[in-house]
């Protein structure tokens, strides 16, 4: 057994330091009313799991004569004042040290402190996330969104959306992204009945109306290798995308009648603006073949898939408070989807635009939750980047000598 400490008097309140662990080679006293901690050079870092004192050096500062107004005396050395330095950096807690005898006070809720600055430098790091390679030099590699990017393009770009189609300048200019999206959502339909389609860029689609297997054929070949694509990439949109119009494939083929395969094929036109748009958006967050340049193009199609989803959804709303806003004539002066649904089907205009209301409202949810969901993994990257600045120092052995400023 070692020898006993010699009495110390606490800084703080001028009681008597009492002997705070069992060992009486801990060489740690502590006081009872301050639960103030003085530990002897060497004996706070096993007290808290540490080979040192300190768990980083403290900043060196040039010498100075003056002396903090509360600055503490140091139980051990007369006349001396103790400094206060930092545990760990940066964000470690502070304690106070004496610049000669390398003594430490610290408060006791001080302890649980430095125990986790210990368990974060001392915790496993995780590899390095390897960028990926790009198919050619020439061309650039993908960059995932920052944390600003992700919180922030989507929202801007709905928002501008919203004040740009209360514009007849960019709505004239963007109408052709709309009717083209719209021709699409016809095809689309067309294809997933197994019709044979063809979308023109003048606002019609040619449409033959019946099941053509060579179709059929054909989508079942194009989902096959988008799915075996989806799989070599690990790629889960590029799997359960395909499957999702699998399904509709052989639901639209083979469980639907020549008049339900019509009604879907002609709700699909203004249905697939809606659709088609918040594709758009989705496929923001998604990486293409680096040839595509999809880091470059993504911002476009954000925009004009914003564009379209906002504008088709408030014009639907719209309807739905006013119905004379139906457009029941086409664009060539036939007659329109919505004229074909109320005549053929039978679908009044609480039905029309009650269905379509429905859907901008989903697409409107799926944006939303893809937005939060990617939101979320941005702040993690970011937060795991942030990690890894605070890298871990070499450990060293024994008890450094103190440094101080002269008193």
């Amino acid at each position: 057994m070692g020898d006993a400490l010699p009495a110390r008097q606490c800084p703080g309140c001028g009681l008597a330091l009492a002997l705070h662990s069992a060992d009486p080679m801990a060489n740690v006293l502590g006081c009872e009313r301050c639960a103030l901690l003085w530990c002897e050079a060497g004996a706070l870092g096993p007290l808290v799991g540490h080979c040192d004192d300190l768990l980083d050096e403290p900043p060196l500062s040039p010498p100075a004569m003056d002396v903090a107004l509360d600055a503490r005396p140091c139980p051990c050395c007369p006349n001396i004042c103790l400094d206060r330095v930092p545990f760990a950096l940066p964000r470690g807690p502070w304690i106070e040290r004496c610049p000669y005898c390398a003594g430490t006070l610290s408060p006791q809720e001080a302890l649980p402190l430095m125990r986790e600055a210990i368990a974060r430098r001392t915790a496993p790091r995780p590899p390095p996330l390897e960028p990926p390679r790009p198919l050619d030099p020439d061309l650039p590699g993908w960059r995932p969104l920052s944390l600003r990017q992700a919180a922030f393009a989507v929202p801007t770009a709905m928002l501008a959306a919203l004040v740009l189609r209360s514009f007849s300048l960019p709505a004239m200019l963007l109408y052709g992204v709309r009717v083209s999206l719209h021709e699409f959502g016809h095809a689309s339909v067309a294809w997933a009945c197994s019709w044979r389609a063809l979308p023109l860029p003048v606002g019609l689609t040619l449409i033959f109306p019946g099941r053509s297997w060579t179709v059929f054929g054909v989508m079942m070949a194009a989902v096959l290798g988008l799915s075996s694509l989806g799989v070599l990439r690990r790629s889960a949109a590029l799997v359960v995308g395909p499957a999702l119009f699998a399904f509709a494939l052989l639901v639209g083929t083979f469980a639907l009648d020549l008049d339900t395969q019509e009604m879907c094929v002609t709700f699909g036109g203004c249905g697939g603006e809606l659709v088609y748009g918040a594709a758009l958006i989705l496929l923001f967050h998604h990486r293409l073949p680096d040839r595509s340049r999809w880091d470059f193009f993504r911002w476009g199609a954000l925009a004009l898939g914003a564009y379209v989803l906002v504008d088709a959804a408030m014009f639907w709303r719209n309807c739905a408070h006013d119905w004379s806003h139906i457009p029941w004539d086409g664009t060539l002066g036939e007659d329109g989807d919505m004229t074909r649904l109320r005549d053929q089907h039978h679908w009044d205009e609480l039905k029309i635009t009650g269905r379509y209301v429905v859907l901008a409202r989903f697409c409107l949810g799926v944006v939303g939750v893809w937005w939060a969901t990617h939101l979320g993994g941005a702040w993690r990257r970011d937060r795991l980047s942030a990690e890894r600045t605070d890298t871990p120092r070499s450990p060293r052995g024994g008890v450094h000598p103190a440094r101080g400023r002269p008193r």
